[in-house]
């Protein structure tokens, strides 16, 4: 959104939505930065609304004919008038903080964003899949109170918003699943829900760099890529792309090799894709620990090479690959089963 559209509504409880007009990583025919170059960082409020200054037409209504309470955000769209509590959420993106939670949207995007194996059972169990890119028709058809979703669907969102209320959250590579929360959980009107779940993430966390204390250094450097261009290729992860750097970064508070802190720093994001395999002895020169995202290609493609036998880690039989299948996803729920799973990863490979 261009600067001259910025606007800061104060209409009573602050939900600050720290925005940026990028598409969605899960674009598939983007890099998964998502980055087109078009940022913007509008202020969005809510406040509750009763229906005498409603602005909608038809303003939601309770079981027993009264009219619901309803709020108005501000948003890259404008004004948008929504439930207090909304009861039948399609999430085209962000259900799985949803899920998180404790909330079961009517309707989610699964074919492009869902699969974790850590949701699998909640994904399957009363929730819709409205297709990727997800049916307007699908979506009709489950009478949402509220819709939400990201830039994936910007171009859609006039067509959506004719059939109920929705808040479009641009994609930002910079946020956090954490920070995610936040916006989501003072749209739903639950501000303390993301609060908790960070608090949930960090007793997990401290309970897992205890068990590793004394075993793995403290200052131990890591490593997250991912081999791709058929092994001519690499990518390098950081903290915030899934992968396990949330659990390995923030949770363990283990550190980048610094190569590839500097690397992921001066990108703006937490990924840097389509580099060179010749460059890896650089980038991972001081890493302690190798963990390869294995997302269809491993370190089979890469094991013969002598570039890969040069590097220390490899020789002290430090890498370890990751099922792409498990550490892909970047959500609450999923990211503490994977502080488990590399804590004990680790653990076996001291």
């Amino acid at each position: 959104m261009q600067a001259q559209r910025k606007k800061y509504v104060f209409l009573g409880i602050a939900l600050l939505l720290i925005l940026t007009m990028a598409s969605a990583c899960g674009d598939r025919s983007k890099d998964e930065s998502g980055n087109n170059g078009t940022t913007g960082t509008p202020t969005v409020t809510s406040a509750d609304k009763t229906d005498t200054n409603s602005a909608t037409d038809a303003p939601a209504a309770t079981d027993d004919g009264t009219k619901a309470a309803t709020r108005v955000v501000s948003t890259v769209n404008g004004d948008v008038e929504i439930p207090a509590e909304p009861k039948r959420i399609v999430a085209l993106y962000y259900h799985h903080i949803l899920l998180a939670f404790d909330i079961k949207p009517v309707g989610a995007n699964l074919t492009w964003w869902g699969g974790s194996p850590f949701l699998k059972d909640m994904e399957a169990d009363g929730i819709v899949d409205v297709g990727g890119p997800p049916s307007l028709e699908a979506v009709a058809k489950l009478e949402p109170d509220l819709i939400i979703m990201n830039s994936n669907n910007a171009e859609d969102y006039e067509q959506f918003a004719k059939i109920a209320p929705s808040v479009l959250i641009p994609y930002d590579a910079n946020r956090s699943t954490y920070d995610d929360a936040k916006l989501v959980g003072e749209l739903i009107g639950k501000p303390q829900a993301a609060e908790q779940l960070m608090a949930s993430f960090e007793e997990k966390a401290a309970a897992a760099h205890a068990k590793i204390a004394g075993t793995i250094d403290e200052n131990a450097k890591v490593a997250i890529i991912r081999i791709e261009g058929k092994g001519s290729e690499f990518s390098i992860f950081g903290y915030n792309y899934g992968r396990g750097g949330w659990s390995v970064y923030r949770g363990l508070n283990l550190k980048m090799p610094e190569k590839i802190e500097k690397e992921l720093e001066s990108s703006g994001t937490q990924i840097v894709q389509k580099l060179s395999l010749e460059l890896l002895p650089e980038y991972v020169a001081d890493a302690d620990y190798i963990l390869v995202s294995n997302e269809g290609e491993g370190t089979d493609l890469v094991s013969g090479s002598a570039v890969w036998k040069t590097i220390p880690a490899v020789k002290n039989k430090k890498v370890m690959e990751l099922d792409g299948k498990q550490y892909f996803y970047f959500d609450p729920i999923s990211i503490e089963a994977q502080l488990d799973l590399i804590t004990e990863m680790l653990l076996s490979h001291k």
